[in-house]
């Protein structure tokens, strides 16, 4: 079993006070295999930001895969971000815009789905959707998950925030690919993919920020098993710590997961 602790949007520079403390301490007692966090680590992407967020990555004690969201690009400094939108996230933060973990049974890729030549909505460039083929092809039997920032298909009551998103799911759904993490909307939300019934789509809520919308600060746990997934969701409460407040199990099965 590998167990995953999905984190999203922790939009450093509105962190609620003390939080960050509390939920590394609280992702020590769960003991991850792997930590992923899918974008939005700062909320204005300035260098204090990206301090502050390096500082609680340095402070995990497991491997964490972390890409940018759409807040890690600059927004009022107009020929940086045209210019040179990562300059700070490499310079402070000091990491890959991307990457991947893997075991002898998973391959994790974590893709920069952030378009910093507009404010809020992503893509995937065809290089991007190439090199998930390239490299589910490669993968052998292994499971295959994909972290973007922006969710490939939203729920029904939300708009979409990734540019071509059914190129995007037909080459996911064509790789294997059997789950995407992704963040971008500040509340959890788990289902399959209704154009690709075989992906699951997983979206944690922000970990951190003040801004919430309706899910409080909350991650989500992933606990792959080799006929599904159980899937926690774990919630800041009144007392300042992260407890969690639900698990659904998963099963995958040829027609989908249900």
């Amino acid at each position: 079993m590998t167990r995953i602790a999905h984190l999203s949007d922790p939009h450093f520079g509105t962190e609620q006070l003390g939080l960050p403390d509390a939920l590394a301490r609280h992702l020590a007692t769960l003991a991850p295999d792997i930590i992923v966090v899918s974008g939005d680590l700062t909320q204005r992407a300035r260098p204090a930001q990206y301090a502050a967020a390096a500082r609680f990555l340095a402070a995990l004690p497991y491997p964490t895969l972390v890409i940018p969201g759409n807040h890690d690009a600059p927004l009022w400094n107009l020929p940086l971000r045209l210019l040179n939108p990562w300059r700070d996230w490499m310079g402070v933060l000091d990491r890959p815009l991307q990457g991947e973990w893997q075991t002898d049974g998973l391959l994790l890729i974590a893709l920069n789905s952030a378009n910093p030549r507009v404010w809020k909505d992503g893509r995937l460039t065809p290089a991007q959707l190439d090199h998930i083929a390239t490299r589910c092809a490669a993968a052998g039997p292994r499971r295959r998950l994909v972290a973007l920032h922006h969710p490939p298909e939203p729920p029904r009551d939300e708009p979409p925030s990734l540019d071509h998103a059914a190129e995007t799911i037909a080459t996911l759904e064509r790789a294997g690919v059997e789950m995407v993490l992704s963040g971008h909307l500040h509340f959890t939300h788990v289902a399959p993919l209704r154009q690709a019934p075989g992906i699951l789509g997983v979206q944690a809520g922000t970990c951190l920020s003040s801004r919430i919308r309706g899910d409080g600060n909350a991650f989500t746990l992933i606990d792959l098993s080799e006929t599904g997934a159980a899937i926690s969701h774990h919630r800041a409460d009144t007392d300042g710590r992260f407890h969690p407040d639900a698990t659904v199990t998963w099963r995958k099965t040829p027609q989908g997961w249900c």
